[in-house]
Order: C-alpha cells, then structure tokens, then sequence
C-alpha cells in the first residue's frame, strides 16, 4: 500500500472499516464500536474470531497514530478518548448514514412479500447476523411470552448469515414452541429486505452493541417503526423517533411490542420522527461532511511537499 501511496501522491488515507490499519501518510480511522471494551464478555470479540488480542492490538497501533478519527456520536467519541487516550479534538463526530439501498424506490414487491416468505400475519423484522451479542434469545422469550400470557401471536423474520449462532437459535424456536412464528430466511435480495422492512409491524433492534448501528436508519428510510436497544449513546443516534428497551428484558421488550402495535398515532409518529433523521443521513450527507474536514485540514498539509524527508 505504502508504494501505491508514494506512486500516486496521495496525501490522506481513509479507511472505511473499523478500526482501520495504519498508513506512511495522514490517514483518518473510522471506528463504529469499541464492544471488545465495553461487552469483552461476548466470544465473538474476546475468543473467537476477531478476538479480544487482535482487536486490541489493531486500535491500539492505528488509533494513537491517526491524523482523525471518525465515529457516529459523542457517546463513542468519549469511549474512543478513555480507552485509547487520544486527543478529543482528533476525534470527529459524523453521524452514520443509512445505506444507499434504502432509499431506493421500494414499491415493488411489498404486496407479495409476504406470500414469497410463508408470512401469514403481523410481522416484526431483525436483519442481523446470527452472532451471540445480536440477542436473537431474548426476542425469541419475548414473542413467547407475548404468546402465552395475552394470547397474541406476532411471527418474526430473521434476516442474515450463521456467524456460529444459529443452531443455538434454532434451538431456542424448537424449546419455546415457536417454530410456527419465526422465519430463519438467511440472506435475502436487496429488494425483498426493502419490502420486509415496509411491510413489518416494526425493526426490533435487540443488538447489545453500539453506539451506532445501521439497521434503525435503513428502517427510518423505509418507513418502519423502530424499537431498539436501551444502550450507551442510541438516544443521540436515534433521537425520540424510536421506542427503547432493556435488551437484557424480555418483559420490557413485551412492552414496546404491545406499544406500538396498539397506539396507532404513536407509530405514525415514529414513522414521521423516523424519516426526518433519515433525509440528514444519506451517505451524500457523510461523505460531505467528511469532505469538509478534509478541506478544512488542506491548509495545514500544503505546508510540506511529497518528498520532504527531514534532514
């Protein structure tokens, strides 16, 4: 990398993943979450995988050393600046933008959505990978109570790949009784994940992990109520257009499942709250926002050429 940088003249790297790496020029990191830190009790960041050591070792090396960091809100600024004791002014704060697709025209499809899938009813969405800190459990134990103690019946559609949860998963459906409800659909087309989206009752957003996270926003965009997670930092991403609960909290999960399908002029208030966040956060908007601190950071770049070396 560090050849090409030389070749072409670049002057700032931006590396889009998280944590990014490390680069010979200026180079700005964009960091979504710090969980290793924050929930190191989860096996995906601290034993498998990506693990804890690998994690530590990646922002340890490219945090200090970056000219900016970028992060979705203060609340990750302010974990970024404890954990790894960098300056607070290299940290920037741009909101995450929903993913470009879900601005996309999304009216075909939603009528026969439902036939497509097997969904026979009211339906809630979770587009999430099957890792242990997405909490596909709990959703599971609140449908289950939902059913038993008041009788109601809301099936549920999980979207997105086995990252080594899924039997486990599965396995819960079966103890609960649930196999009748739950719709395990792995990876869908883009289209069929839009219309999902405009014809479920509501995104439940039961992740342990944050602050940022892109699904709430994909929802805003597509007109689909948000019940989230009650986790460091979602207010200042989400604002009041979404309902919270605990996600340690079946029960109170229970409660904003039942809120929001029965208090009609409450949804199409988040509906509304929902796609005004939306129109500031279109991937535009980001890169924009980045554009300007680039532009900003010019006047102190040209001060040395591409090939001074100190001497």
């Amino acid at each position: 990398m560090d050849s090409v940088i030389r070749q072409q003249q670049i002057d700032v790297v931006w590396f889009l993943g998280q944590g990014g790496a490390t680069a010979s020029v200026l180079y700005i990191s964009t960091v979504w979450d710090l969980a290793h830190r924050s929930r190191l009790y989860f096996p995906e960041v601290s034993s498998t995988g990506w693990d804890w050591k690998g994690r530590e070792q990646t922002f340890r090396s490219a945090l200090p050393r970056a000219s900016f960091i970028l992060t979705g809100t203060n609340a990750g600024k302010s974990e970024i600046v404890h954990y790894y004791r960098v300056n607070p002014e290299n940290v920037i704060v741009v909101p995450f933008p929903a993913p470009a697709f879900a601005g996309e025209d999304h009216r075909h499809g939603v009528l026969d959505i439902c036939e497509k899938y097997g969904i026979r009813g009211d339906f809630l969405i979770y587009p999430a990978q099957f890792w242990p800190h997405k909490n596909h459990v709990n959703i599971l134990i609140a449908l289950a109570l939902l059913k038993r103690n008041r009788g109601i019946v809301i099936e549920m559609v999980f979207t997105g790949s086995d990252k080594g949860n899924a039997g486990h998963v599965f396995g819960k459906i079966k103890e609960l009784g649930l196999h009748d409800q739950v719709h395990m659909l792995g990876f869908v087309p883009r289209e069929d994940l839009r219309a999902l989206y405009s014809k479920a009752l509501a995104l439940t957003f039961a992740s342990f992990f944050g602050p940022d996270n892109i699904p709430p926003l994909e929802a805003f965009t597509l007109g689909c109520p948000v019940i989230a997670s009650r986790i460091s930092g979602v207010e200042e991403q989400l604002g009041d257009a979404a309902l919270l609960f605990d996600p340690a909290d079946p029960e109170d999960l229970v409660s904003a499942i039942l809120t929001v399908s029965q208090d009609q002029e409450l949804r199409a208030r988040m509906v509304q709250k929902g796609a005004e966040i939306a129109k500031t956060r279109t991937p535009q908007a980001y890169v924009e926002q980045v554009c300007r601190i680039l532009d900003k950071f010019a006047a102190i770049r040209r001060c040395w050429g591409h090939e001074y070396k100190h001497t």
